[in-house]
């Protein structure tokens, strides 16, 4: 990561030309050294981002294996014709799997208190800046940066809730000793809707996520771009 910045910010530096040197000497008032320091602490923000954002995903992922096998495990024991024995069998694998999807969801929530701690320095670096274009921009750097961490905390919330759903199918299973009532049918027709819904969701903050972290790299550009 800081070999990316580094590279943007020599592309300023070289794309500005006589500008970037009436700003070094005067421009913005000489604010030059805030303007590295809240640089160097976006690089440390930008990577402790990506590693949450990495763990964040994991869960989610097709290539998952974890994940996979469980779709695979709740679907057998579900819809296919097998006697009791077999499908709590099923039932106790996938707990398994299970409980592997729950440690990684678990260590991104561990990793965004530190997310969140970094962008409490990224807030107080963007505090320091006198002119008013320096306070704007590196102050919409903050608050994209802010969401994008939200995004992350809601995505691990939504995948707690998807592995619930699934835990409630399989504990249910269990209870009924492999028999797959017509009570515990709805129940599961029911809880199948509701994790639909939540997949949905969970694309979607994808999506979003992916766009505010294109927004944060060009808005960190532009602020090197100006500042110096």
């Amino acid at each position: 990561m800081r070999a990316v910045l580094t590279t943007i910010i020599v592309a300023a530096i070289l794309g500005s030309g006589g500008v970037f040197m009436w700003r070094y000497y005067g421009g913005f008032e000489g604010e030059q050294a805030a303007a590295v320091a809240f640089i160097n602490v976006y690089g440390d923000y930008a990577e402790v981002a990506e590693r949450v954002e990495l763990l964040v995903h994991l869960p989610s992922v097709e290539s998952n294996t974890d994940r996979a096998e469980l779709f695979v495990l709740l679907e057998s024991m579900l819809t296919e014709d097998m006697d009791v024995t077999r499908r709590e069998e099923l039932a106790r694998l996938a707990f398994s799997n299970l409980d592997s999807l729950k440690k990684e969801i678990d260590s991104a929530q561990a990793m965004q208190a530190a997310l969140y701690e970094s962008l409490q320095k990224l807030d107080n670096a963007a505090r320091v800046f006198r002119s008013i274009e320096l306070q704007r921009r590196s102050s919409e750097i903050v608050a994209v940066a802010r969401k994008r961490a939200e995004l992350s905390a809601r995505i691990t919330s939504v995948q707690s809730e998807i592995n619930e759903h699934a835990y409630a199918i399989i504990t249910q299973v269990l209870a009924d000793e492999g028999e797959l009532t017509t009570e515990h049918i709805n129940a599961i027709n029911n809880a199948t809707t509701l994790a639909e819904e939540r997949y949905d969701t969970l694309r979607a903050l994808h999506e979003e996520l992916i766009a505010d972290q294109e927004r944060l790299t060009r808005l960190f550009k532009e602020f090197a771009d100006a500042a110096l």
